[in-house]
């Protein structure tokens, strides 16, 4: 039987009382933060004791390293919880579902040794995300996450910032002056081929235009349509679906001045440019 939690459910909206009930029978018990930590140290410290009582220095060493690690495991997916509540409570929607049992258990597996504060708000947001919309995030994706370092995910957040839509496809034209802008702001080849290899990027495929046929181009909260003057390819980059499904979590901004190049290039190349906002 679950305990009583010192949290008052009532308080929360329906999305974070999903979250809680779901981790709830994930992990076997009612979130509750103090009790946790509490029970985490004192299992830990009977696993010392245990040791000592042995008078065996290796099992002790061994005893107090395994404590240190999940005591420091634990923590970690409870500051990982608290900011994914947090981050509910600031969404509008009461829409939520229960998360997958066995989905939860891989993600607390994959994310317990994420300490970095900007990655861990990451991690909170798709466990948030998952209440929200469930299945938005799949296991392959949690596996690449896990791998990326810090610096990776600030590569990839400074990446995206430069991403568009075409006709709602995700996606950057490796046009030269947009190239060079990127480069201006410390993106290089060398840096997407990193993303590449980390799973993100696909590698440079070619994106088809047809003649006489209309382009919507979405840059964050700019749109404009298009019709080229021939048929044309473009050298392109795409994200992988790790990348897309990260991409949703990602928070970025736009760039005045890419747009602008954006825009500029469309121009040159189409017959008829019309900016819809």
């Amino acid at each position: 039987m679950a305990e009583t939690t010192l949290i008052d459910l009532k308080a929360l909206s329906e999305p974070a009382c999903k979250l809680i009930d779901s981790v709830s029978n994930a992990i076997g018990v009612l979130y509750e933060l103090t009790r946790i930590r509490r029970k985490t140290k004192a299992e830990s410290d009977a696993l010392v004791i245990m040791a000592k009582g042995e008078a065996d220095a290796l099992t002790f060493r061994a005893a107090k390293r395994v404590s240190t690690q999940e005591t420091r495991r634990q923590e970690n997916i409870e500051e990982i919880m608290d900011k994914s509540l947090n981050y509910l409570e600031r969404q509008f929607s009461n829409e939520a579902t229960y998360i997958d049992t066995d989905w939860l258990s891989f993600y607390f597996d994959k994310c317990q040794d994420i300490s970095i504060d900007n990655v861990q708000n990451l991690w909170a947001k798709i466990l948030a995300g998952e209440v929200l919309e469930p299945e938005a995030c799949s296991r392959g994706t949690l596996l690449i996450l896990q791998s990326l370092s810090n610096n990776d995910i600030k590569l990839f957040n400074k990446y995206c910032q430069y991403l568009f839509k075409v006709n709602g496809e995700l996606l950057r034209f490796k046009y030269s002056s947009l190239n060079k802008h990127l480069e201006n702001n410390g993106i290089d080849e060398s840096d997407i081929r990193h993303l590449q290899d980390a799973g993100l990027v696909q590698p440079q495929q070619q994106f088809h235009f047809t003649k006489n046929e209309r382009y919507v181009v979405e840059y964050f909260d700019n749109q404009f349509s298009m019709i080229l003057k021939g048929h044309r390819e473009n050298r392109t980059e795409f994200l992988t679906k790790a990348g897309r499904e990260l991409y949703r979590f990602i928070d970025t901004s736009p760039c005045e001045k890419y747009y602008e190049i954006l825009l500029s290039r469309s121009q040159i190349m189409s017959r008829k440019v019309k900016e819809i906002r």
